[in-house]
């Protein structure tokens, strides 16, 4: 049996796991990016996907600080929760939906493969809302052991694990669909810069698929106090690295054109200037 030592120390543990510093941080170093190629744009779907992905997280880190560091208060805990997770689920869908329409924009816009990988995004936010109503019968919150602050839930709730396995599906097909297109123009693209978005793009979704499974494990398999030890955190990682590809592919198209401007003006002049 767990002595209440080894559960307070495992539940401080995770409070060590929110990531407002990493978020802020980011958020600092890429303000100057996010400024010159998201700011003054129209407000299309993609720029509200990027809103959304981009500051949810914003809302949803102080919300689990005040969950892990404050309130003993079932039903309090319970409300919190729910807020945390609906923010968490908004924030994913956004993130996930970039993917989506970059993968869909790679493609060459191809219609049957946006009718498909919508199908099967829709098949896993289904899946995942049975998944959230089902649990919610299970939440049994204690007051924490040795005097611990925060919220503390006591059974392990490991269906939560199958929102993960959705996550991982989804994001499996779109790496294999980036691999697969970067393989197929290795050598009919000579374009650097859309080789780079081709490989950026499949190291990013390697990164949120790796945060993927670590949840699936901590979830599925460690002790129960360690099961949210990572929400938060992939909700920053689905929130940074989706802006980053935005940034990235904005930037790319905006050299792509400026280069499109300077060889009509090489053309008019009579110039024999080569491009890089």
């Amino acid at each position: 049996m767990t002595s209440p030592y080894e559960i307070a120390l495992r539940l401080q543990t995770v409070k060590y796991f929110k990531s407002l510093a990493v978020l802020v941080f980011d958020y600092c170093i890429k303000l100057e990016a996010e400024i010159s190629l998201t700011w003054g744009r129209k407000w299309d779907f993609i720029r509200i996907l990027f809103v959304v992905a981009r500051y949810t997280p914003f809302v949803d880190i102080p919300v689990d600080l005040i969950y892990s560091l404050g309130p003993t208060s079932p039903q309090l805990c319970l409300s919190l929760y729910q807020v945390i997770s609906w923010f968490n689920v908004f924030g994913t869908i956004a993130a996930e939906s970039l993917l989506l329409v970059r993968t869909y924009t790679l493609w060459g816009k191809n219609r049957v493969l946006l009718i498909a990988l919508l199908l099967l995004a829709l098949g896993c936010i289904a899946g995942s809302a049975v998944v959230g109503a089902e649990a919610l019968s299970w939440f049994n919150y204690q007051d924490p052991p040795l005097g611990t602050s925060g919220c503390y839930q006591t059974q392990r709730i490991a269906i939560y694990a199958v929102n993960y396995a959705l996550l991982v599906l989804f994001e499996t097909v779109i790496l294999c669909l980036n691999v697969f297109q970067a393989w197929r123009r290795r050598k009919q693209q000579s374009n650097h810069l859309i080789m780079r978005l081709y490989w950026d793009g499949i190291f990013y979704v390697l990164c949120i698929l790796a945060m993927s499974l670590a949840n699936i494990i901590i979830i599925g398999f460690l002790p129960s106090e360690y099961a949210e030890s990572l929400d938060t955190l992939q909700l920053v990682f689905h929130s940074v690295l989706s802006s980053r590809l935005l940034f990235n592919l904005r930037a790319i198209m905006k050299r792509r054109h400026e280069q499109a401007i300077l060889v009509m003006r090489m053309d008019s002049d009579g110039s024999d200037i080569p491009l890089r």
